[in-house]
């Protein structure tokens, strides 16, 4: 996780439209809706529509993204995993 950016992570959007994200790691995955992305701070989805990747530099951590951006949410394993031992423990109790 030692890049050029150091423990910096932002988010950056403009208008809806243009995303610019520092602290990545990695893409994990995307298309034209959605984006998941492994930063310094965890794992990123983005959504939305006609999303394009612009430019990617791992080098530096950086990536920027343009189209309608509609939902930006950090993936939270540990609650995710909380949850779903929550919801179990109340069927078999």
């Amino acid at each position: 996780m030692n890049n050029i950016t150091g423990n910096k992570h932002e988010i950056n959007l403009l208008n809806r439209y243009k995303l610019s994200i520092t602290g990545i790691n990695k893409i994990n995955s995307l298309n034209n809706e959605e984006f998941i992305i492994d930063t310094i701070q965890g794992n990123l989805l983005i959504r939305g529509s006609d999303l394009t990747m612009q430019q990617l530099d791992i080098d530096k951590g950086q990536i920027w993204i343009e189209g309608k951006i509609d939902t930006i949410e950090y993936l939270d394993k540990e609650e995710k995993k909380k949850e779903k031992e929550g919801f179990f423990k109340k069927i078999f109790k």
